[in-house]
């Protein structure tokens, strides 16, 4: 492709080196960071999301957009070009509805919350993490309102995540789940109660972990480029592409 292409390109690993460099750092605070390095972690992350934002939505990705679009548009639907630029363009177009200070808000309070909440899970503790909880909501409604329209005010979030899918859709979804699994759970609570009791055994860490990471080698996992680490929550992540 032309130059303009190249410089979108450009312009996207940019984007992509500051959010997986944030990813580093939720990956850190997930796994070995000291709990004092809350409050200047989340400042970090909010910081790194809103730069990453702006370099996003700046005018000059409009403007390559706008000039890439028309020429792609006889490529095959599934080519790598006319893919990006319509992804891209799905993306700026929803970026720029969202304030960068907004976005900055929000992953500071995400990371401020996720340590109240590893304190207070040990304990039980509902009232150590009910304001954060009041807080998620509030952001939560912030950032519908930012697509106004919707059905559903979780539609802009779910969205989000898994791009087309709507409220009414996963209902639709879990309505036809509960049609087949209510009978199936019904008849299985009908049979004789099953043998649990491996469930409530002591299992000692290092041998889950040794199990685990025994499955994903068997998988493939390729350990030059990755590793596994306790974790209050599991999850995964990536720094690059």
């Amino acid at each position: 492709m032309n130059e303009q292409f190249a410089a979108l390109q450009r312009r996207l690993v940019e984007i992509n080196d500051v959010n997986s460099a944030a990813a580093l750092l939720n990956w850190d605070q997930s796994t070995h960071m000291p709990p004092g390095g809350a409050e200047a972690r989340g400042r970090q992350l909010g910081t790194l999301r809103r730069l990453a934002h702006e370099r996003f939505t700046d005018d000059a990705v409009g403007g390559l957009l706008a000039t890439l679009e028309p020429q792609v548009a006889a490529l095959p639907y599934e080519s790598f070009e006319r893919s990006l630029i319509r992804i891209t363009q799905r993306d700026y177009e929803r970026a720029t509805k969202i304030p960068a200070d907004f976005l900055a808000e929000l992953s500071a309070h995400t990371s401020a919350a996720y340590m109240a909440w590893t304190k207070a899970r040990p304990q039980n503790d509902w009232a150590a993490v009910e304001s954060n909880l009041e807080r998620t909501l509030e952001l939560s409604r912030r950032y519908a309102d930012f697509f106004p329209g919707y059905t559903h005010i979780a539609d802009p979030l779910i969205n989000g995540s898994d791009y087309g899918m709507t409220a009414d859709a996963i209902r639709s979804v879990f309505a036809e789940l509960r049609g087949e699994l209510v009978p199936l759970v019904q008849a299985i609570t009908m049979l004789p109660p099953a043998d649990d009791s491996c469930l409530k055994q002591h299992y000692p860490e290092e041998q889950q972990r040794a199990f685990g990471e025994l499955v994903i080698s068997e998988f493939g996992y390729d350990w030059e480029r990755g590793r596994q680490d306790n974790t209050a929550h599991p999850f995964a992540t990536k720094f690059s592409i």
